[in-house]
Order: structure tokens, then C-alpha cells, then sequence
């Protein structure tokens, strides 16, 4: 079966902390591509308490067969105890931005 592109999301405390985290998944050749939003508004439940907190997303977009190895990069490497990972397979791609994204190691 052909590879398919995926889109990952976590977040992180700091700008600085997203910068280094995209960067590196890009430079490891783990992430085609890694953007840095925010900050956004987080509402969560940790501990038992509900927390507001402001963090940075980090959206990336790689081959689902660097996937595993994408998400056990990451989370060795996120400050958070329980750092989200979501990642999902990306059904509409357009043909030349698939092919970038599959060839990019």
C-alpha cells in the first residue's frame, strides 16, 4: 500500500519550546513541514482541577510510515508529563503537495 500523509498536533507551554520542538521534527526529517500557532486558550482538567492555560500549537505534517517514529520523538522530547499526540491521516491531498510531503526525509 502507498504511504499517506499525515497531520499531527501537540501543544506546548512556550513559543520558544514549539519553535524547538518544530524545528527539530523538520531537521531529524521526522516532519515535511511543522507550524507554529498561537498562542491559543487551553481548558483542561489536570489533577483533578480545571486549568485555563495559554500554549503554542505545533501542527505537522508527515508520512504516516515516519509516524511511530515522529510520535516517539516527540514525546521523549515534550516538557508535559502527558503530552498530547494527535495525529490523523489526511484523506484529500493535492498531488504535488503529497509527493513533497512523502519526499521529504
Amino acid at each position: 500500500m502507498a504511504d499517506t500523509v499525515r497531520i499531527g498536533w501537540t501543544t506546548l507551554p512556550s513559543r520558544d519550546e514549539a519553535d524547538r520542538l518544530a524545528a527539530g521534527a523538520v531537521e531529524a526529517g521526522l516532519a515535511a513541514c511543522a507550524q507554529v500557532e498561537g498562542p491559543v486558550r487551553s481548558h483542561h482538567t489536570w489533577e483533578g482541577e480545571i486549568r485555563v492555560e495559554e500554549e503554542w500549537r505545533v501542527t505537522l505534517k508527515h508520512a504516516a510510515s515516519r509516524g511511530e517514529d515522529l510520535q516517539a520523538w516527540i514525546l521523549s522530547r515534550h516538557p508535559y508529563a502527558v503530552p498530547q499526540w494527535v495525529a490523523v491521516e489526511a484523506i484529500a491531498v493535492a498531488p504535488a503537495y503529497r509527493a513533497w510531503v512523502l519526499g521529504t526525509r
